[in-house]
């Protein structure tokens, strides 16, 4: 697209990566890329390496989270975070150009300040202040691409910190303008995630699961998905998965009052020694003690 008026030049600002010095990543948030263009059709099938926040000027396109097939709309006004290394991909869908505003960072504060805004998980809301944040976008920008830039000054790369965490200030969605549509797309997100996480549980309890793993798969971090479990199904993620094991131990027994211990424990996917003192302090009882119970219970029919 060619620009056809001074207004428009400052407004297509190109991608513009942002080689930092190494030791930039001990700041609590450093910005790794920033722009505003014409959007048109791109894949990221391993996702980006850092956190991304797109801001929508006009037209509307669709973004697809290529890990669970997602799709969402993205109009003018919006904005959207995403996590990093997850694969997706975003074109336009209408004839108007989609202009796009976007900013890549990373850091040590950079999850965990997202989460605590509540600009993720990823859910595309409005922010109140949309004009200052693309303004903001073009400030950095400008910032980094100025022939007075010192990406080696200590003192510059911290003014880029403090300006990037006061864009995020800015795009922090407030509570009472939050529409009643925005509150349910961020639960129905909640919701298809958890309910993934669970199937994955119970489709591979027999295998050594980490927490980690599936907080990952469902795109959130370690903490913020536990805290999601718990509130939906009052017991940790681990606690679930242990329950479940341990039913599967009884119906095991159930179905085979002699078979070994060691088996049960290997079918759970859990070491022997670890298998027993679990089942013990949840049923008050040895494997081997609830099996002689079977037995009796069923001599005595």
């Amino acid at each position: 697209m060619i620009a056809q008026n001074e207004d428009e030049v400052i407004n297509l600002l190109p991608f513009s990566l942002i080689e930092l010095p190494r030791d930039s990543g001990t700041l609590p948030l450093s910005p790794y890329s920033v722009g505003r263009h014409i959007q048109f059709h791109h894949v990221r099938p391993a996702g980006f390496p850092v956190y991304q926040i797109f801001l929508i000027r006009t037209g509307t396109g669709l973004f697809r989270d290529l890990e669970n097939g997602t799709e969402i709309i993205l109009e003018p006004g919006m904005a959207f975070a995403f996590p990093p290394d997850r694969g997706h991909e975003y074109y336009p869908t209408s004839h108007e150009p989609w202009h796009v505003g976007f900013i890549g960072f990373q850091g040590s504060q950079a999850q965990g300040l997202l989460e605590a805004l509540e600009l993720l998980p990823s859910v595309p809301y409005r922010p109140e202040r949309f004009e200052q944040c693309w303004e903001e976008i073009g400030q950095i920008w400008h910032t980094v691409n100025s022939p007075a830039s010192n990406r080696q000054d200590e003192m510059w790369m911290q003014e880029l910190s403090i300006t990037l965490y006061r864009l995020l200030l800015m795009l922090r969605p407030a509570k009472s303008s939050q529409s009643s549509a925005n509150r349910l797309a961020f639960e129905s997100v909640r919701n298809e995630a958890l309910t993934t996480a669970v199937g994955l549980i119970n489709e591979h309890y027999t295998e050594p699961l980490l927490i980690s793993n599936l907080a990952a798969a469902v795109g959130y971090s370690v903490q913020h998905f536990q805290r999601l479990f718990v509130q939906e199904y009052g017991v940790t993620p681990h606690k679930y998965l242990q329950n479940l094991r341990l039913e599967r131990a009884l119906q095991l027994m159930t179905e085979d009052v002699e078979i070994p211990v060691q088996d049960i424990a290997l079918q759970l996917g859990m070491e022997t020694n670890y298998f027993i003192r679990v089942f013990r302090k949840n049923y008050g009882c040895t494997p081997g003690v609830m099996k002689i119970r079977l037995l009796q219970g069923e001599q005595m029919k």
